[in-house]
């Protein structure tokens, strides 16, 4: 729904971007999701392409009472790959010009582990997620010459291992308008959180490897181990207003907003500023209560977002939009009798940010979701 779930709650959907939705879980919920895609780079002159995938989440929500809710769960925060290579030539003794290439590597990222609960008092609800980040992320450059050249080629390598907790607030008020039919809302944000961080370095000459066409380490110039520090990460809050008719419809309208000019790594800036994002979106569902017609109970969702990114490019804002189109396609049970209800949620999302005449940014990705939602803990009664 074009990512609009601030004030978004459901008795068998686990929404972990706002932890009070977990209040009103009525069905233990295993969620998982991938997604993959394919994104391209562009300027005025060049342009480059590559696809990706990766886990996009895996939960599990259960309700603990008739107004509490757990969820536990495992997401991906960042993700790093790339591999770009940009030639030159070098002047060594004021005549000698030497052909070499700056090639630009980085992979890895950071997972955050988590476990959230959410009560409700009436129809206020307020939630928290706890949990631990880590993972790690390798940067290096290496500068490659000729191999007839009798210069040695070199690499400088920085590995950040990242280790910390974290959290995230929620609240949740629901405002009956009629019968089926609400209005929500929903607030959800962190203040500013200090990461820590573990940091090696090495810098190291090269030599090529014609039978596995790949450069290997000859020498260790220098090499700096536990070189521990912190990455600050900025206050961020996001809220919304969501709009439900019970088994029929739902849109919603968040903002959300994070001090992203507040960045340190290792008390270091970077090119990043303050950002925001505005996300709309809807479900419908024809008709959820039909004995006959499985498109029927179909949910359809579309939805958008626009804003600025974080990242500040030069002097120049990299505005972001995006739009998203999908389904939610419910699984007949085998037997009446079951407590099973199952649902595969698809997504397809268009996105874009950055600008052609600087660098623009393209990507489509496709979003997967398996959620098998059942009946725990029922007593077994015999007349």
């Amino acid at each position: 729904m074009g990512g609009a779930a601030q004030a978004f709650a459901s008795p068998q959907s686990v929404n972990y971007l706002n932890p009070a939705s977990y209040s009103r879980l009525q069905l233990v919920t295993f969620d998982v999701g991938v997604n993959g895609g394919v994104r391209r780079l562009a300027t005025r002159d060049e342009s480059s392409q590559s696809g990706f995938g990766t886990l996009a989440y895996l939960q599990l929500g259960m309700p603990l009472s008739r107004k509490w809710g757990l969820n536990i769960g495992l997401r991906p925060m960042t993700r790093v790959a790339y591999n770009i290579a940009e030639s030159e030539e070098r002047t060594f003794f004021d005549t000698l010009k030497v052909p070499m290439v700056n090639q630009f590597e980085g992979n890895g990222g950071i997972y955050q582990a988590y476990a959230g609960t959410g009560i409700a008092f009436g129809n206020f609800s307020i939630g928290a997620n706890f949990g631990y980040l880590f993972g790690n992320v390798t940067n290096s450059t290496k500068v490659l010459y000729p191999s007839e050249s009798t210069i040695l080629p070199s690499r400088a390598s920085k590995r950040t291992s990242y280790g910390s907790f974290f959290y995230t607030v929620g609240l949740q008020q629901v405002v009956p308008l009629g019968k089926d039919l609400s209005l929500s809302f929903g607030v959800s944000g962190s203040l500013e959180q200090k990461l820590s961080a573990r940091r090696e370095t090495m810098k190291e000459t090269l030599f090529y490897d014609a039978s596995s066409d790949e450069y290997d380490t000859r020498d260790t110039i220098e090499y700096t181990s536990g070189d521990r520090g912190d990455v600050l990460y900025p206050q961020n809050i996001g809220g919304g207003i969501m709009i439900t008719k019970t088994d029929k419809f739902m849109f919603g309208i968040d903002y959300n907003t994070a001090k992203w000019s507040n960045f340190r790594n290792y008390e270091a800036k970077d090119s990043t500023q303050d950002s925001w994002r505005l996300n709309f979106g809807g479900q419908f569902v024809p008709n959820a209560t039909s004995f006959t017609g499985y498109w029927n109970k179909v949910a359809y969702r579309a939805g958008g977002f626009f804003g600025k990114d974080y990242i500040k490019l030069g002097n120049e804002d990299m505005n972001i939009w995006g739009f998203s189109i999908g389904a939610g396609f419910p699984v007949k049970r085998i037997m009446p009798a079951m407590n099973q209800f199952t649902m595969i949620n698809t997504a397809f999302e268009v996105g874009s940010r950055g600008n052609q005449d600087r660098l623009k940014e393209t990507y489509y990705r496709v979003t997967i979701g398996f959620t098998l939602s059942d009946r725990w803990f029922i007593k077994t009664k015999y007349d």
